[in-house]
This record gives structure tokens, C-alpha cells and sequence, in this order.
């Protein structure tokens, strides 16, 4: 969603941000993976952070989201 709102073509699916995780997981004992969109931290624990870096792209999603789910999120002030 992030690569459409940014105006990028969509990445083929078997090199999806989950794919991606979980090869970094498995080869890495770091616990933080990053990309262009999004920051996350994961735990040993099996939680995790998601720190989206473009708030330009969130308040689209958002924007989408409110139209078709107006309840869903609190107005903007």
C-alpha cells in the first residue's frame, strides 16, 4: 500500500515486506530491520514496533481509510 501511495509500482509479492523480515530475522542477530517505509523492532518475546518514517503517506492511508470507515478514526484537529 505504502509503494502505491508513494506512486512506485508494487514489488512482487515473494519479496513482500513480510518475506523480507523474515529473511532478516533468520540471518541477523540484530533486532531491528529497516527499509525505505518503516522502521520495526522485534523482541525475542515475538512482539514488535512499527515506526512508519513517511507521515505524508500515513495521512493518505488514513484519508482513504475515513472515507470508506468514517468512524473508524478520531476527527483531525
Amino acid at each position: 500500500m505504502l509503494n502505491l501511495l508513494d506512486g512506485k509500482p508494487v514489488p512482487e509479492n515473494r519479496n513482500d515486506l513480510s518475506v523480507r523480515l523474515d529473511a532478516h530475522i533468520s540471518k541477523q542477530h540484530a533486532s531491528v530491520y529497516e527499509d525505505e517505509y518503516v522502521e520495526i523492532r522485534y523482541f525475542q518475546k515475538g512482539t514488535g514496533h512499527i515506526i512508519f518514517k513517511r507521515s505524508d503517506l500515513i495521512d493518505k492511508m488514513n484519508e482513504i481509510v475515513a472515507r470508506y470507515f468514517p468512524a473508524t478514526l478520531p476527527p483531525r484537529t
